[in-house]
């Protein structure tokens, strides 16, 4: 008898297509009035043992579409597939509303700046404005770095819960692009602590030695972080005297995208982390 996962019926789909498929059905399953699933609600929608269910909701919320539920067992909708669903149903999109004020702010600092969103474990560049200088951060839109290496990620990934960096970390031991990279995942958690405290995320060449980059959260219409914005320059312009002007800079430009994507107040940490 064929596995489960590998699908039945004319053609019979390989199994890579039928754990998609599957994937997909698992979102089907919430509704208004069904915003938690657990694994053995998923095996019995899908016909599947409950450990094969188990492991299909353990790759969403790698993947990020899924998150365990705080309140009770099982798992619910992430914050990424509200920022899909809001690029699906409105004209307004985040590419669109975030080029002017990154130009804006990229004209008045002369330094690179961009806009980034959490895919798994990695940032991802979305929207690139080049600085004016000879000497700067070479990036390009899709251009991807282990999160923890970078403002922008580390900006994101305070947007999610303990247990959800857990599951995206789960050695202790992190990747280190430079001396400076944070090396642990108890380290990390501090550091994103006070990202949530402050509001803003430090990379003091940590993905390239010579290079420093603040980073500030955009939030959407739900108050969820969806992106962050950074200002991304050489260590020797961009010195630790003159980072609070910096921060200032790049906080203002993320609230005006927020504000643009709808969102309720300034990009903050607290409702994601409420609770």
């Amino acid at each position: 008898m064929a596995d489960s996962d590998a699908g039945t019926g004319p053609g019979k789909e390989s199994g890579r297509l039928g754990a998609l498929r599957h994937g997909l059905a698992v979102f089907d399953m919430f509704s208004m009035e069904r915003q938690t699933v657990t694994a053995t609600e998923i095996a019995r929608h899908l016909g599947i043992h409950k450990s094969t269910a188990s492991r299909i909701a353990s790759n969403l919320v790698l993947s990020g579409y899924l998150v365990q539920a705080t309140n009770g067992p099982g798992y619910r909708l992430s914050g990424k597939l509200t920022r899909l669903g809001a690029i699906a149903s409105t004209d307004t999109n985040l590419t669109s509303v975030a080029i002017d004020p990154v130009q804006e702010l990229v004209d008045d600092v002369g330094e690179t700046c961009h806009v980034g969103v959490l895919e798994g474990d990695e940032a991802v560049t979305v929207v690139l404005v080049n600085g004016s200088y000879s000497v700067r951060m070479h990036s390009w839109v899709g251009k991807r770095n282990e999160a923890h290496t970078t403002a922008m990620g580390k900006a994101l990934l305070a947007g999610l819960s303990d247990a959800t960096i857990d599951m995206l970390f789960p050695k202790r031991k992190l990747i280190q692009q430079t001396e400076h990279t944070v090396s642990t995942v108890s380290e990390l958690k501090d550091q994103l602590n006070l990202i949530r405290r402050h509001g803003f995320a430090l990379d003091n060449e940590e993905l390239e030695m010579g290079l420093r980059c603040v980073a500030a959260p955009i939030s959407d219409h739900s108050g969820n972080v969806v992106a962050a914005l950074t200002i991304a320059g050489a260590s020797s312009r961009l010195t630790m005297g003159k980072i609070d002007a910096y921060v200032a800079k790049v906080k203002a430009t993320a609230g005006k995208i927020s504000a643009a994507l709808g969102a309720p107040g300034d990009p903050s940490y607290e409702i994601q982390n409420a609770g």
